[in-house]
């Protein structure tokens, strides 16, 4: 397997900026729904400009509930402390014992030009599993190749912060808990290492990857996006758990949600993407899902 499309496609799922026909916004109607609900596909490092770019800002302000993957008006400290333990590796499977000496001189170099805070040693992060550095450090390159990108105004954020404002329900669709073991906790970590040291071994490949997930997002490129990260995968549960259960336990969930009022749904675009994403999903549970163009 290209490890690097690996890294790409675990990058993309994390922060997908995409929706199921190259579209980011959708009105829910139908199947008892008495007001019409909106989902929109997020990215997590995409500016605030996005939003009216697509004309999502009419469905926002018209809607009750903010609906996200978790509830991001939660104290940050809280939040870390929520995932934490699924971030921490064994005691016997820290990253300078899963990773060969001669490896880990060469990415521990590499590591200081991407660290998420200058000064940073990969040496401080040792007891972190290899699955929460490849995270950093991509998010890191992301932000080089987006330097207008204010972490300040993160989407999921900005929604649930401006609704809780407004006056509207915030509704989360998991806890930060079951999110971070998802993400940290299903990947082995031998195979979690493997992708760290590629990725920091070749920064130049998910650098240009990274900057293709760019392109790809800014014209909302559905079928690029599905090239990018519909590569074979050395772990595919990582994928079923990310992607597939999750929206399968929403799609429990969003009806009870929508018929309580009308909702604002923002979550990670990757999940309305595909057979088996949120919008057939709706679809199949007999709701008329309809793209809105801007």
């Amino acid at each position: 397997m290209n490890k690097q499309k690996a890294i790409i496609a675990l990058f993309l799922l994390l922060c997908a900026a995409f929706s199921a026909s190259a579209q980011l916004l959708y009105k829910v109607e139908g199947n008892g729904l008495t007001t019409p609900s909106y989902l929109f596909g997020t990215h997590h490092l995409a500016p605030l400009s996005t939003i009216d770019k697509v004309g999502a800002r009419p469905a926002f302000e018209q809607a009750e509930q903010v609906v996200g993957e978790i509830d991001m008006t939660q104290d940050q400290m809280t939040l870390a402390m929520a995932m934490q333990p699924h971030m921490m590796a064994p005691a016997d499977s820290t990253l300078s014992k899963v990773i060969s000496p001669e490896d880990y001189a060469v990415i521990s170099e590499e590591f200081k030009k991407w660290a998420p805070m200058p000064g940073i040693e990969l040496s401080s992060l040792d007891m972190l599993k290899p699955m929460a550095v490849t995270t950093m450090v991509a998010v890191s390159m992301f932000a080089q190749q987006m330097p207008d990108y204010n972490p300040a105004e993160q989407l999921d954020t900005w929604f649930q912060q401006q609704g809780k404002e407004q006056g509207k329900t915030i509704v989360p669709l998991e806890t930060a808990e079951y999110q971070a073991s998802v993400l940290f906790d299903t990947t082995p970590i031998a195979i979690q290492a493997e992708g760290l040291i590629s990725q920091l071994k070749d920064p130049e490949e998910t650098c240009e990857g990274v900057k293709k997930v760019n392109e790809a997002y800014a014209a909302q490129d559905l079928s690029q996006m599905l090239a990018l990260s519909m590569d074979e995968d050395e772990h595919p549960e990582f994928m079923i758990a990310l992607l597939d259960r999750r929206n399968a336990d929403w799609l429990t969930k969003l009806p009870a949600i929508m018929q309580k009022a009308p909702s604002f749904i923002a979550v990670g675009a990757m999940h309305l993407a595909g057979p088996k994403g949120l919008v057939e999903g709706l679809r199949s549970l007999g709701y008329t899902v309809t793209p809105i163009n801007n």
